[in-house]
């Protein structure tokens, strides 16, 4: 099904170049009612990618408790969940801290979006944004839910994870009969839920030729290049991203030259075929 998929979804980025290019070669003269129209045009193109967008907003919670919940709670063992749960953070916190230097440092190099070209708002338009810096206490604040349907209605996954955590630890303690319905409900509810994934990710053809199709639209066919570009450095800074993977796992174990070469490896590795699944052999052997 995945290769099926795959097909269809560079069937319809191909149909939607074409479709793009055609609706902006036919009505595109350089005027600005031949502007409004396109725009026009391509409102309507973009609707079903952002049904798409919607879909896939409306899975990630429900997916993202339910599995976590599931793991946790048939675990049983509270202590392992504990060093397990430590080592997760650790883990969790070290990724997210390599991932944004990464990217801060591929959108510095390659200033991905440079040539698109789009207009920038007036100076003195209010965007109703939070701008005020960051503290740390309303960091922490927010990590923690006022409420679990609002962190689920919101999407805020931290917060989900949060009490997902509470709720797994808290159905580990419980031996009654009650909690093993519930533990044997959520456990169920995770294929469910994959399954309602793989539904989703069927609309994924219409969302990229939608996408695509009201791009060209409006750009015309230049905007490709600078999505080559944009696509290009966010391809580069995975593959990095991924060779760092078994070198950032396994640091406490390997010296510096050893993790100098678990990097090569897994590079070289992954480029060659294009796929993070080519090295997990090197992976698992590190």
């Amino acid at each position: 099904m995945a290769k099926r998929l795959t097909r269809y979804i560079l069937f319809a980025l191909v149909l939607g170049v074409i479709v793009g290019w055609a609706i902006n070669a036919a009505i595109d003269d350089g005027s600005p009612e031949s502007a409004a129209q396109l725009k026009s045009i391509a409102d309507y193109l973009s609707i079903v990618t952002a049904l798409f967008l919607r879909l896939i907003k409306m899975i990630i919670a429900p997916l993202v408790f339910s599995t976590l919940v599931a793991g946790i709670a048939h675990m049983g063992d509270t202590a392992s969940i504990g060093r397990i749960g430590v080592k997760t953070m650790a883990w969790f916190i070290t990724a997210s801290l390599v991932s944004l230097l990464l990217g801060m440092f591929f959108a510095n190099l390659f200033h991905p979006g440079l040539d698109l070209g789009l207009p920038l708002p007036e100076k003195d338009l209010a965007t109703n944004l939070k701008t005020g810096g960051l503290n740390l206490r309303e960091f922490i604040a927010h990590v923690f839910p006022r409420s679990f349907f609002e962190a689920m209605a919101t999407n805020e996954i931290l917060q989900i994870l949060v009490f997902s955590c509470f709720f797994g630890f808290a159905i580990t303690t419980l031996k009654s009969e009650p909690a093993k319905t519930i533990t044997s409900f959520i456990g169920e509810m995770v294929p469910v839920m994959l399954k309602v994934t793989d539904f989703v990710m069927w609309f994924a053809p219409a969302g990229v030729f939608g996408a695509v199709a009201a791009a060209i639209t409006t750009q015309g066919l230049g905007i490709l290049l600078t999505y080559g570009k944009f696509i290009g450095s966010f391809y580069t800074a995975l593959l990095v991203l991924w060779s760092l993977e078994p070198v950032l796992w396994n640091l406490p174990k390997l010296g510096a030259l050893q993790a100098a070469n678990v990097f090569a490896a897994s590079a070289w590795s992954m480029s060659a075929r294009m796929s993070s699944m080519c090295s997990m052999p090197t992976d698992r052997r590190t």
